[in-house]
């Protein structure tokens, strides 16, 4: 009765272990399996303990650099462990070998495909071929799976160190549209907003999948990408209700695109909806008011100054889809969260571009 409470433990566990590997190998469903959400949970809660009270930025990201590749190899390991375990189980169940001891040599010599320690029975040498096969697909995982992860963050690094060498750091919303005033195209910018709308899609679907991604950060120190969505989302949200032009409804439809991405990677990022202050970290009407004369400064053609309360409404409703959600993806990925709280900085006293159109 024992050796046959260990072969279906043996089977339940390898079960489990395909299934994991399926879910993140072909279905990207990281959120929604239990060895990957262990494993992103211990590797993070090492990350907060090595960051715990670090406030410097060079030291976070040394340490945020590591956090990816350790957790994909965190995660290997734990397959790796489970299959052997699994197979052990199965091994000494079928009585294949005569102890766990062998049972464990057995399953290792199989996994690694080795075959060093191949059981003699007909039993063993069966189950060492699927363990072998199992073995080999953790190689191709390893090998074939992780270039694939580098190419989504390389596209999201691209768009970030885009707009960090045309504003500035930190990236503000503001700072965005006075350089697109100085490139000329402050007053259709339609496919600046279809751009980054694109790149907010493609930023929801592959880092609400796969939530560790999150924690990469650019290879470049100093830049974060939670901060340049910051920026170009409060950038549409000025665009929308205080700019006249023709490309408000296309800023509405990038910021719409960006607040559900950002509801989307921090549900999976595990937010609870608790009961929010919506005065905590919304901008005053004057801090709002003192974008608007920037703006205007710029030379950047505003909506009639009649309609301003109308417009501060609008301001609100559009930036209020998003804020939440960005400020705990800000926090859970170690980002300089009070950069993105206030959202009226101090501009430096002459608006400088770092590099052309």
């Amino acid at each position: 009765m024992t050796h046959i409470l260990a072969a279906v433990l043996g089977v339940v566990l390898l079960f489990m272990i395909l299934r994991s590997m399926i879910r993140i190998a072909l279905m990207n469903c990281h959120s929604q399996d239990f060895f990957a959400e262990l494993t992103g949970r211990a590797v993070y809660t090492a990350a907060a303990l090595k960051l715990r009270g670090n406030r410097d930025a060079k030291a976070t990201h040394r340490v945020l650099l590591w956090f990816f590749p350790v957790y994909i190899l965190s995660l290997i390991v734990v397959y790796f462990l489970g299959a052997m375990t699994a197979f052990a189980f199965l091994y000494w169940g079928t009585r294949a070998v005569g102890t766990w001891h062998q049972a464990f040599i057995s399953s290792g010599s199989g996994l690694n495909t080795l075959g060093f320690a191949t059981p003699s029975t007909i039993a063993g040498q069966w189950l060492s071929i699927p363990e072998g096969a199992l073995g080999l697909g953790l190689v191709v995982f390893l090998f074939t799976f992780i270039p694939g992860y580098q190419t989504v963050i390389r596209a999201r690094e691209d768009k970030t160190s885009w707009l960090y060498v045309r504003v500035g750091a930190p990236p503000t919303g503001v700072r965005f549209l006075e350089w697109c005033q100085l490139a000329g195209s402050a007053t259709d910018m339609r496919d600046v907003w279809e751009a980054w709308e694109d790149w907010f899609r493609t930023l929801g679907d592959t880092h609400s999948v796969l939530p560790m991604l999150t924690m990469s950060p650019s290879v470049q120190s100093g830049q974060s990408w939670v901060l340049a969505a910051a920026a170009v989302l409060d950038a549409a949200v000025l665009t929308a209700s205080s700019i006249e032009g023709r490309d408000a409804e296309t800023a509405k439809v990038c910021v719409q695109t960006g607040a559900r991405a950002f509801l989307a990677i921090a549900d999976a990022l595990g937010r609870i909806r608790p009961p929010v202050d919506e005065e905590k970290h919304r901008p005053s009407r004057k801090q709002r008011d003192a974008l608007r004369d920037r703006l205007s400064s710029a030379g950047i053609p505003l909506k009639a100054a009649s309609d301003r309360e109308a417009q501060w409404k609008e301001f609100l409703l559009l930036r209020d889809q998003y804020e939440e959600a960005l400020l705990f993806v800000a926090s859970r990925t170690f980002a300089p969260i009070d950069e993105i709280k206030v959202l009226c900085r101090t501009a430096p006293a002459r608006f400088q571009t770092i590099a052309g159109d």
